[in-house]
């Protein structure tokens, strides 16, 4: 998909750097500012993994003591005038072109499906410290990449970079950073989010209509982000009404009537059930949520049944291992107090207001909110109210 507009990306890119030379330097191509610095970015990460990869076999060479302490006073020195040579040959530079441009359209699209795959490439695990080396090749999503970082910064003092993190484990850190960002954004804000795919598609293909972006993109866009009700709400545009390019106006539309259809049958069972006024619109996932200024208006009182709803969708979060492991975990085997918390948290108002009430019970209970089993625990409950 969108073979033509990388296609034109990396030429674009091709001509932007020197190719008459047999091999092109590193420092060539950062000082090149006519090149977009995602890629200057891309193209110094692949040299650091380089040096990576230089460091390891320098250190598995048994022949050498490459422990002695002369040897490793000079290798960071070694190691800086290794990047300051470094060069790419014509084969290599191809390759990183490629590579750098499809990389890139994915992050855009797909953030968290591609940190995944990008990050770890098929192994179940990886060490710490070259997880953070895979993410200096991406610049796009920033409140991502740093929040992954500010995480590995987060670990308790004996952990070392060589830590082991696992790929499922990855995915929740991710899928945790992510949600906690966009939950409280207003339509305008959560399509801010999109300024880049917008950025890219305006360079890459110039008979698109002016500030628009392919349909199909933002589709790939919700998908990954689990926006599953708009998601399929411009679907139905696509193929019924052939909406093949979408303007932020338009996207922000859509959002709203998506916002309407959900809150009309959920103020029509609560006015079935008699605990609230009809007029009360019941909460709506943050990402949804008009601005501050519309939203202020909305009483701050839940109705009775959004509670009772999400106690249904909380119930299928965690199957009988899960919840085994949670109660073992993070409620030391006490079943009453595990019913108490999740009936304190499925009541609050919205997912910030009962995030804060998870993250108050895991602090008096010394649980480590990064665990494994306080992470389950803490995204089934997120679930809850999306």
């Amino acid at each position: 998909m969108f073979e033509k507009e990388l296609d034109r990306v990396r030429k674009k890119l091709k001509q932007q750097l020197d190719t008459r030379q047999p091999n092109i330097a590193l420092s060539a191509i950062v000082a090149n500012e006519n090149i977009h610095p995602a890629y200057r970015a891309y193209f110094r990460a692949e040299v650091e993994w380089w040096l990576h990869e230089e460091r390891a076999m320098r250190a598995s060479n048994a022949r050498f003591d490459t422990f002695s302490e002369p040897l490793r006073k000079i290798f960071p020195t070694l190691d800086g005038l290794y990047l300051d040579s470094a060069r790419f040959d014509h084969e290599e530079l191809s390759s990183s072109v490629d590579a750098a441009v499809k990389t890139r359209l994915n992050f855009l699209v797909r953030p968290r499906t591609t940190l995944k795959w990008f990050v770890y490439r098929g192994e179940p695990t990886k060490p710490l410290n070259e997880v953070l080396l895979r993410l200096n090749y991406l610049t796009d999503n920033g409140y991502l990449l740093n929040g992954i970082r500010q995480w590995a910064k987060s670990r308790p003092n004996e952990s070392s970079a060589n830590e082991i993190l696992s790929v499922v484990e990855f995915e929740r850190i991710v899928e945790k950073i992510d949600n906690d960002a966009i939950l409280d954004l207003s339509q305008e804000e959560f399509v801010q989010l999109l300024d880049g795919i917008y950025a890219f598609f305006a360079d890459a293909d110039p008979d698109l209509p002016p500030e628009s972006v392919p349909t199909e993109a933002v589709i790939i866009f919700l998908d990954d982000k689990g926006a599953v009700p708009i998601s399929q709400a411009l679907e139905r545009l696509l193929y019924r009404e052939e909406l093949r390019t979408l303007t932020r106006s338009k996207f922000i539309d859509v959002i709203d009537n998506v916002i309407a259809s959900i809150d009309v049958p959920v103020a029509e069972a609560a006015h079935d059930a008699a605990t609230v006024p009809a007029t009360v619109p019941a909460p709506v996932p943050a990402t949804l949520q008009a601005p501050a200024s519309v939203s202020a208006s909305v009483p701050a009182s839940v109705p009775a049944s959004v509670p009772a709803s999400r106690s249904s969708v909380f119930a299928t979060m965690l199957d009988a291992g899960t919840k085994d492991r949670v109660l073992r975990k993070v409620f030391n085997k006490d079943a009453d107090a595990f019913a108490v918390v999740v009936d304190e948290v499925l009541a609050c108002a919205n997912w910030k207001e009962a995030a804060g009430v998870v993250d108050r019970f895991f602090a008096r209970q010394g649980v480590a909110p990064d665990s494994t089993a306080a992470m389950e625990f803490a995204q089934a409950l997120h679930r809850s109210f999306l």
